[in-house]
């Protein structure tokens, strides 16, 4: 009886491990593969900012475009696939700014790779 309770609750916690919003549109007869998505960079900044992963796939539920969130490291890397005639980048970066600042004095910002030299 122990053996069946614990077989079932494993497969509870694997199924509720599995329900991230880190979701893909497969690619069948009826989804154009040659599709054309947009990608973004989200970059989260803050201490210990990174670990609020629930909160930044809270923050882009709503919007309709977003296709895809993806965690890339440890460090606040999210990369964002979503479809390039919806809403901007900096909306996703403002929404995950939103959610992540009020509680947990954290920022976000679209990461465009420019690189600043500082010099004295």
């Amino acid at each position: 009886m122990r053996l069946v309770f614990f077989l079932v609750c494993a497969g509870w916690l694997t199924m509720i491990g599995a329900s991230s919003f880190a979701i893909e549109v497969s690619e069948t007869d009826s989804v154009k593969s040659n599709e054309a998505t947009g990608e973004v960079i989200v970059q989260i900044f803050g201490r210990r900012c990174e670990y609020h992963r629930e909160d930044v796939e809270t923050a882009l539920r709503p919007f309709n475009g977003v296709r895809q969130v993806k965690f890339l490291n440890d460090h606040g890397t999210v990369l964002v696939r979503y479809q390039p005639d919806s809403e901007t980048p900096e909306q996703f970066a403002n929404a995950v700014h939103r959610a992540l600042a009020t509680g947990w004095n954290c920022s976000a910002r679209v990461d465009r790779g420019e690189r600043t030299l500082v010099t004295n």
